[in-house]
């Protein structure tokens, strides 16, 4: 039973991927034809963690997507987390690094070329956090990644945005 839910999840994953990868290449496609220029297509995978539906690392020319927000909602995804990545890309192949990440040249790529609105955010769940650390301010509760913990014990302060005050370590949640 273990083995046939592996190959099942494996499979799944491997559809994923095939799918996210041809819209991206449809996405550069586009760019191509539009700006009448033929882009370097980028490597795609499924390692994106946390809180980011996906990622474009410019020098690596690679896609890094999200799987767990990808089984949300597969269409709403690939429609517009993979045309927003490959934007980053196409600016960053046009304009290298002069230019910002959300500006007007990556916002104009999602209009004109995709006929997406530019957004920045995305609205699917996240995964739950697996190693909560619980810090406290003067007004509340504050949960904690692992990694923003080890930075709280290394000596980066962490300032509670409503009542201004530090965050103090209380312990970990089991």
């Amino acid at each position: 039973m273990t083995l046939q839910l592996e190959l099942t999840t494996q499979e799944h994953k491997a559809d994923a991927l095939s799918h996210i990868t041809q819209k991206a290449n449809e996405c550069f496609d586009k760019a191509d034809q539009f700006f009448g220029n033929k882009f370097k297509r980028s490597t795609c995978n499924l390692k994106q963690r946390g809180r980011a539906a996906g990622t474009a690392h410019l020098q690596k020319n690679e896609l890094r997507f999200n799987l767990f927000m990808y089984q949300q909602d597969p269409t709403e995804f690939i429609n517009t987390v993979v045309p927003h990545e490959v934007a980053h890309l196409i600016v960053f192949q046009i304009y290298g690094h002069s230019v910002r990440p959300h500006g007007k040249e990556w916002q104009a790529v999602m209009r004109k070329v995709y006929g997406n609105n530019p957004s920045r955010t995305h609205t699917f769940e996240t995964p739950p956090q697996k190693q909560p650390y619980t810090y406290h301010c003067a007004c509340q509760k504050h949960q904690f990644s692992k990694q923003r913990h080890t930075r709280a014990q290394k000596g980066v302060e962490y300032i509670c945005k409503g009542c201004k005050s530090n965050l103090q370590f209380v312990g970990k949640i089991t």
